[in-house]
């Protein structure tokens, strides 16, 4: 449908998606697929031992660390969503037209960043119940959605609209999920989700705006991907630097983990 609606919205449509789309989901399967690889295997065998607390700890851990890596890359893929796209793609054929369309579907793909690595974390854990039903159920009712937002926001938007449609409908059917996740094995500490969320954004925030200002300030003295390189280094070492004073847990375990490795070596 998306490819459908993109070839009739503008020329070039179908692959600015398709860049944008790869790009997305390439910034996701960086952590998201690390993170799932390891945890399922444990949810799995405490659904097998009926082990409640244990499933909703490790469901909480693994909630939190997807949103400490997979937020800033969201940030950052919306902040720098143009020059990431011509410095990957923006050469010979690939004009500044289809920069600009691909670099406004990465940015809107981006809003539903963190929704679709949730989403993939929450599945599993209905997928260890034996409960393929649920996620299917959601899947289908976002699908819907996606489609009639597609019709609608393409309408007005072009390929960003469709883009957006995306995001739109994962972030639908994550919230779907929870709730239904809530209903099945009960509260799950979503007070200390939510905590966590609100320090790891505005650390992300930070990060978006000191790398845009370094950006800003590097390109009027060096190339553009020079400076983009440089100023995504400098915002990833302003986030650590603020999530590492901002006492959230899933960080000191990080932290200990390293901090073992270094010690065995």
């Amino acid at each position: 449908m998306d490819r459908t609606i993109a070839s009739s919205v503008a020329v070039g449509g179908i692959s600015a998606l398709n860049y944008a789309g790869r790009l997305n989901l390439f910034i996701q399967g960086l952590f998201v697929s690390s993170i799932i690889t390891v945890i399922y295997p444990m949810i799995s065998a405490y659904a097998a031992k009926q082990d409640f607390k244990a499933i909703k700890k490790s469901l909480r851990d693994s909630i939190n660390m997807i949103m400490l890596f997979v937020f800033p890359l969201m940030v950052g893929s919306m902040v720098f969503s143009t020059e990431i796209v011509s410095l990957l793609f923006g050469r010979g054929a690939f004009g500044l037209e289809a920069i600009q369309m691909t670099s406004t579907a990465l940015f809107y793909y981006s809003l539903g960043m963190l929704a679709f690595g949730l989403r993939e974390i929450v599945s599993r854990v209905f997928y260890a119940w034996q409960d393929t039903k649920t996620p299917m159920i959601n899947a289908a009712l976002g699908m819907v959605l996606n489609i009639i937002l597609n019709i609608i926001l393409s309408r007005y938007m072009g390929i960003g609209g469709l883009a957006l449609a995306t995001s739109i409908s994962a972030i639908f059917t994550t919230i779907l999920l929870f709730i239904s996740l809530r209903n099945k094995i009960g509260p799950f500490g979503m007070k200390q989700i939510i905590i966590s969320f609100i320090k790891i954004l505005f650390a992300s925030a930070f990060m978006g705006i000191f790398a845009k200002i370094s950006f800003g300030y590097l390109h009027s003295m060096i190339g553009s991907n020079l400076a983009l390189m440089m100023a995504i280094i400098v915002g990833g070492i302003s986030y650590i630097g603020v999530i590492y004073f901002m006492k959230i847990e899933e960080v000191d375990i990080i932290k200990n983990i390293v901090k073992d490795k270094l010690r065995k070596n």
